[in-house]
């Protein structure tokens, strides 16, 4: 048995086996750490709920509680959201419904904008989204049980599922794979993930990660 540092080709194979096997810790992979993504997006949609909680932590569970430990970071919190943004990547979750994540272990740059700025910031990211360069946004407007919220995704380029009703007011939270053939200005990048947060005290945060990691998982990519 070699007990040694993985070789790439050894790299590349752990890659597919916790993309397709599910979530492996760190030192089952000779200590490698991979940049990867995770999307629960996808379990939202399934309409087979009444196992959802079961399925969903079969699935989730180990990965999210993984990512989170993974990038600690600052948390910048409303009563809608989670967002922890460290120097390992970042994740949001839903307060009230957990099973509702997205994390990237890929760099994060955050900074606060004012609320004129945070405006013209979502009417801008709706743009892109309703011009087919956004793969998918998330919007959550209310912390109410259940949120007043948009979820949106690019199917292909002549179809969208879309659930809720985009406004056009400032939300607690905004989220935006983008998917572009050129750069996006709000973004500064033709893909990434931006993703814009009012909060508990007042401040608009918006937190932008260029580039898109390997999706954990196997997952159905939504973004």
């Amino acid at each position: 048995m070699n007990d040694g540092p993985l070789s790439p080709q050894g790299k590349a194979a752990a890659r597919t086996m916790v993309t397709l096997g599910g979530p492996v810790r760190d030192e089952l992979l000779g200590g490698f750490e991979f940049e990867f993504e995770l999307n629960t997006d996808a379990s939202l949609i399934d309409q087979r709920w009444n196992d959802f909680d079961e399925r969903h932590e079969r699935r989730y569970g180990l990965a999210i509680e993984h990512l989170k430990s993974r990038v600690k970071g600052r948390a910048y919190d409303n009563d809608a959201m989670k967002l922890r943004v460290g120097a390992r990547g970042y994740y949001v979750q839903a307060q009230h419904f957990p099973a509702a994540f997205f994390g990237d272990t890929g760099k994060a740059n955050v900074t606060f904008v004012s609320e004129s700025e945070a405006t013209a910031l979502v009417w801008e990211v709706v743009a892109h989204y309703r011009a087919d360069e956004a793969r998918s946004l998330t919007a959550v407007y209310t912390d109410d049980e259940p949120p007043d919220f948009f979820f949106g995704y690019r199917v292909s380029d002549y179809r969208r599922y879309e659930l809720g009703f985009l406004r056009s007011s400032v939300p607690l939270h905004l989220r935006v794979l983008f998917d572009a053939e050129a750069e996006v200005p709000v973004l500064g990048a033709s893909s990434g993930t931006l993703v814009y947060q009012r909060t508990r005290g007042g401040k608009h945060v918006v937190v932008r990660a260029h580039g898109r990691r390997q999706p954990l998982l196997g997952a159905m990519p939504l973004g």
